[in-house]
């Protein structure tokens, strides 16, 4: 008896279940429709309006894909998928590449501002008590690319001299997870020439941050922390934590302290800290310390820690080391969210990658609130969210617009919690 190998049509079947639900909520309320329609493109448009080609990229980007390529073949069948997020299909993966290609300044700066409005809709900073301090991260990733892309420069990436890549600088809410803004620059740049016009932008966009400036703690590693860049970040009006960008001073520091003048680690970690011998001054007061650690090879290490904070030195220490969270997300978002894999020739296209990641990145940061807190999956970074909870397949019906029913595939380890999950989300957009 031979075996049939047929074709059939399975419309209410979907892969990626919670992401339908997830985008039905969204869709629905008009969440992203306003904010996306605010970038003006001038291309024709066939089946496919340069909007919903936008939403579809940001589908791709939560749904895994780690290129455009795999829209065909990952979410282009998934009709129940694009039936929830109000679309009867998906952009095939060229039409949305072209899309990209066509943006320009205008239009990338217009997607920001997009990013911008959808972050004070809904980001947690709304709800946030002035009376207590909130902490925004600085960090740079570096982003490889060819050759012959534009904006591409020889530079350092994690370790590695003379490769060509492209440098993001990113500013984030760290107890929030939030990113308030992303920017590009040339690979053979340091970030500490883009903090300041970086610092611009970002209080362009958010001016109540300036308003607030002495609750805000900016921390950041020592590529940022030049004495220019501090002076203005105390000439703003926030508080600081950052590590010192020059190692000449340090070792000249270094030299000026005796040995009995460190003080060890009481928790009996192989570090230890002094007082500067010397205090900066850059217009308000600001206190320096002196950290020294083994690192690798077991070969001492110091640098130099400047802050406003009054805090015990080895609780400032652990406060720092705390930026780590930060440096996790972004990796989270290169292994989740694919950040460092969707390389595009032209930097404004590049740029438009960034901010729609960004886009993404928020969404799963809100699912905390919306969908996830109180579960086990509360402290899932957006890799895990990715990769693991919004793939739950299983069916969806749609009747003239209105869900219907959601169905779990029974078997998924997650299937049982997903299900409060996602009844909590549609309670929180009122659709439930």
């Amino acid at each position: 008896m031979s075996v049939q190998i047929c074709l059939e049509k399975v419309d209410d079947q979907c892969s990626y279940v919670p992401l339908a639900v997830v985008g039905y909520c969204l869709t629905k309320t008009g969440c992203l429709q306003t904010v996306l329609d605010s970038v003006q493109v001038e291309m024709k448009a066939y089946q496919h309006t340069p909007t919903q080609k936008l939403q579809d990229i940001l589908v791709a980007i939560m749904a895994g894909c780690r290129s455009l390529a795999q829209v065909n073949t990952r979410i282009r069948p998934e009709r129940a998928l694009a039936q929830a997020w109000q679309r009867q299909a998906f952009a095939e993966q060229s039409t949305l590449s072209r899309l990209l290609d066509s943006l320009g300044r205008q239009q990338v700066d217009q997607l920001r501002i997009a990013n911008t409005t959808l972050l004070k809709q809904h980001s947690q900073l709304r709800y946030h008590d002035w009376q207590q301090a909130i902490v925004l991260d600085i960090d740079p990733t570096s982003l490889l690319t060819s050759k012959k892309a534009e904006g591409s420069r020889k530079g350092w990436v994690s370790g590695k001299r003379n490769r060509y890549c492209r440098h993001v600088i990113r500013f984030t809410l760290a107890g929030y997870h939030e990113s308030l803004i992303s920017l590009v620059y040339p690979g053979n740049r340091h970030g500490y020439e883009y903090c300041k016009p970086a610092f611009q932008q970002l209080l362009q966009l958010w001016p109540d941050l300036r308003t607030h400036a002495s609750q805000v703690i900016v921390r950041s590693d020592a590529e940022q922390g030049t004495d220019a860049n501090l002076s203005y970040i105390l000439w703003l009006g926030f508080q600081l934590l950052m590590k010192g960008y020059s190692g000449r001073r340090t070792n000249a520091w270094v030299k000026q302290i005796s040995p009995n003048a460190w003080t060890a680690d009481p928790d009996g970690r192989e570090r230890w800290i002094t007082m500067a011998p010397k205090q900066l001054r850059l217009g308000r007061h600001i206190d320096s310390y002196l950290l020294r650690w083994y690192g690798q090879k077991r070969q001492l290490s110091h640098a130099t820690l400047h802050t406003t904070l009054a805090i015990p030195c080895f609780k400032l220490w652990n406060f720092y080391d705390q930026r780590a969270v930060t440096e996790i997300e972004i990796r989270n978002d290169k292994s989740g969210l694919a950040l460092h894999l969707r390389r595009k020739h032209s930097l404004n296209a590049q740029e438009a990658w960034i901010v729609l990641t960004d886009i993404a990145h928020n969404l799963l940061a809100w699912l905390r609130p919306w969908m996830l807190a109180g579960t086990n999956f509360a402290d899932f970074g957006s890799k895990r969210i990715v990769n693991e909870l919004l793939n739950i397949p299983g069916h969806i019906c749609i009747e003239k617009g209105q869900l219907q029913k959601v169905t779990l595939w029974q078997t998924h380890p997650y299937a049982s919690e997903m299900r409060h999950c996602l009844e909590k989300l549609l309670k929180t957009f009122d659709l439930y």
